[in-house]
Formats: structure tokens, C-alpha cells, sequence
């Protein structure tokens, strides 16, 4: 009999179970992607470059745009996964918290408190007795402070320390919209769908009425509901080479048409579950155990507004990926190994013992 992996109508429910998928490898991609896109902006400012996604799309979409929505879909599947196995808010919520907060809180206290100090153009004293040197510390409880005193202000995207982190707030809110959705339908077919459907029809009304500023962050919920509609109906989903070639062949004619939007949330979506489970050869063991987006994702653009704020000449925006991705990775391993794996192993064997 064979694996259902190479049956004809395999479905996602069939070859999804396990590490036995290239999402480890995605979702690096995507973090380096974002890097990418945030580099045109970074080093010209508002009237700098800008990708050819943006340039196809007239701003709509960009490369880093699509590398959110790379996590987001994901993240809608994998999230929904997490609620059938913790049905109980509190773990769910527990293991949400574990994942996000430690390394954000880590990057958040470092950038206010050594990084920033060194580049700012006060001194010392000055920085410290800033009230908005605190306020920078919200952003470990997801509230979005994007500077710090006198950090980065001569940057051609001046005074922004880390302009990546609005993700964050939004992701966390479609964590408590999943969990909802679950204890209302139980993610029955029938109830889930309608609910989900009705969600992604609000979102995209929203979207025409809206401006473009919108666009970024109800596209990236959009996406997350489409995960979840995914997880929802994974044993009836087919998927096969042929098919996901198509859907990555007509997300691109979509983008190049001007149907960016159609692209993300019924095509883009396909390609993702082909590549992230379907072929045939699996990059499952690329950074196994470890996680490394997150922590790149967390570090890339303070690294480089830092290089841009650093370097002698103006910097072109190929230096900056460069450069910014080659630190920015290792300086992710750091944030995995010193807080995932040290400091919350720490605190596990403290909690363990005073439980005896």
C-alpha cells in the first residue's frame, strides 16, 4: 500500500502529522524576506527605492509584506492545532505567552537599555532620565513605542528602533480570536466555517472602505483566518505537485495583475501548504529544535537601522540585507539559546523544586 504521502489525492491531514514538513525553513526565508523589504526604506527613506513587488503592485504589496503573511497562514493552521490539544484556556494561553513574550522582553530591554544609551546622541545621565526610555519597554507587553531619545533620528527612516514589531500585538489578538472561535464551534465544519467566512467578508469590506495604511495589518488577520479555515477542513484539502506549481503560477500572474489581494488570500495560501508539506524532499531537519525566524525576525531591523545610523557613506539596500541578515541570524540563535533554552530552563527546574 502506498504512503499516503505519494497517494494521487493525499490530503493535508494525511502527510501533515510530525517534523516531517519545510516550515522551519519557510519561516527563516520569511524572516530574511522581511530584512529584504525593510532594507528599501531603511536606507533611502519614504522617497527611496523600493522592491519590485512594490513597484508590481503600486505599494500594496511588498516582499515583507508576503514574508508576514508566510507566519500569519501558518500560524492560523498551527494555532488552531494548539487549541484542539489545549483545550484549557490556561495552558493554550500559557504556551501562547512561553512562546512570544521571553525573547520579545529580552530584545526590548536590550535595545532601551545598552544599545540604545550607546547610540544615542544624548548622554548617558540624559537618556536614562528620559521618560520615553520607559515608555520603550511597553513593547514587551505588546504595546507599540517605536522610539527611543535621540536614537537613530539622523537615519533616513529616522528615530524608528524597531518598526517590525507591530506584528506582534496583531498576531497575539488572532491567538484569542482562534481560541474563541474553538470554544464556540469546537471547529465543526459547518459553524466554524460560516464564522471564519463571516470574519474574512468583514475584513475585506473593511479593506475597500479603508485606506492604505489598513492594508497590512487586516491583510495579515485575513490571512491568519484563512489558516484557520485550512486547519478546519485539512481532511478534505488535496495536495500534489501539480497543483501547487499552479497555485504559485497564478499567485504570480494575480500580483502582476493587480489582484494582489485575490493572490494572498486564495492562491498564496495553496502554495504555502504545497511547500510546507507537500514535496517530495523535506528540509525537516534545517534548524531542528531550534527556533531561529523568530529571534532574526526580532533582531533584523534594529540591526539595521544600526548599520545605517553606523556606516560612513550612505548604504544601498543589497549592503544592508547583507549585512543585517549575517547578523541579524546568529544574533537569533543567541535569543533562542541564552532565553528559550537557558533562562525559561532555569525558571522550569526553579518552579519544579518549589513545587516539591
Amino acid at each position: 500500500m502506498p504512503h499516503p504521502e505519494h497517494a494521487q489525492r493525499a490530503t493535508l491531514h494525511d502527510i501533515m502529522h510530525g517534523r516531517n514538513n519545510n516550515l522551519n525553513l519557510i519561516r527563516f526565508i520569511a524572516a530574511l524576506g522581511v530584512i529584504w523589504s525593510h532594507s528599501y526604506s531603511l536606507t533611502g527613506g519614504a522617497n527611496g527605492s523600493a522592491s519590485f513587488l512594490d513597484r508590481l503592485t503600486s505599494g500594496r504589496l511588498s516582499i515583507g509584506g508576503m514574508a508576514v503573511g508566510v507566519f500569519f497562514l501558518y500560524g492560523g493552521i498551527l494555532i488552531s492545532k494548539s487549541c484542539e490539544r489545549h483545550a484549557s484556556a490556561t495552558k493554550f494561553f500559557a504556551a501562547r505567552i512561553k512562546r512570544i513574550f521571553p525573547q520579545l522582553a529580552f530584545v526590548v530591554l536590550l535595545c532601551a537599555l545598552v544599545f540604545g544609551p550607546l547610540l544615542s546622541s544624548s548622554d548617558v545621565a540624559s537618556y536614562f532620565q528620559n521618560a520615553q526610555t520607559y515608555r520603550y519597554l511597553l513593547n514587551a507587553l505588546l504595546v507599540p513605542v517605536h522610539s527611543l531619545p535621540d536614537v537613530f533620528e539622523t537615519n533616513p527612516y529616522p528615530a524608528v528602533v524597531n518598526g517590525a514589531l507591530w506584528t506582534l500585538p496583531v498576531e497575539f489578538a488572532c491567538y484569542v480570536l482562534c481560541y474563541l472561535t474553538f470554544r464556540m464551534t469546537s471547529f465543526r465544519k459547518g459553524s466554524a466555517t460560516a464564522l471564519i467566512c463571516a470574519a474574512l467578508a468583514a475584513g475585506i469590506i473593511f479593506l475597500s472602505l479603508s485606506q492604505l495604511m489598513a492594508l497590512s495589518v487586516v491583510r495579515a488577520i485575513l490571512e491568519f483566518f484563512v489558516g484557520m479555515l485550512v486547519w478546519v477542513w485539512r481532511d478534505e484539502i488535496v495536495v500534489s505537485p501539480p497543483m501547487g506549481l499552479a497555485a504559485i503560477a497564478a499567485t504570480c500572474l494575480l500580483c502582476t495583475l493587480g489582484l494582489d489581494l485575490p493572490a494572498m488570500l486564495l492562491t498564496f495560501p495553496y502554495a504555502l501548504i504545497w511547500l510546507g508539506w507537500g514535496t517530495r524532499h523535506k528540509a525537516q531537519n534545517f534548524a531542528h529544535d531550534i527556533d531561529l525566524s523568530y529571534g532574526t525576525y526580532l533582531w533584523g531591523f534594529p540591526v539595521q537601522q544600526t548599520l545605517v545610523f553606523l556606516w560612513p557613506i550612505p548604504m544601498g539596500w543589497l549592503l544592508n540585507t547583507v549585512l543585517a541578515s549575517a547578523i541579524a541570524v546568529p544574533m537569533g540563535l543567541a535569543n533562542h539559546l541564552l532565553v528559550d533554552k537557558w533562562l525559561m530552563g532555569l525558571a522550569g527546574s526553579f518552579v519544579d523544586k518549589r513545587r516539591r
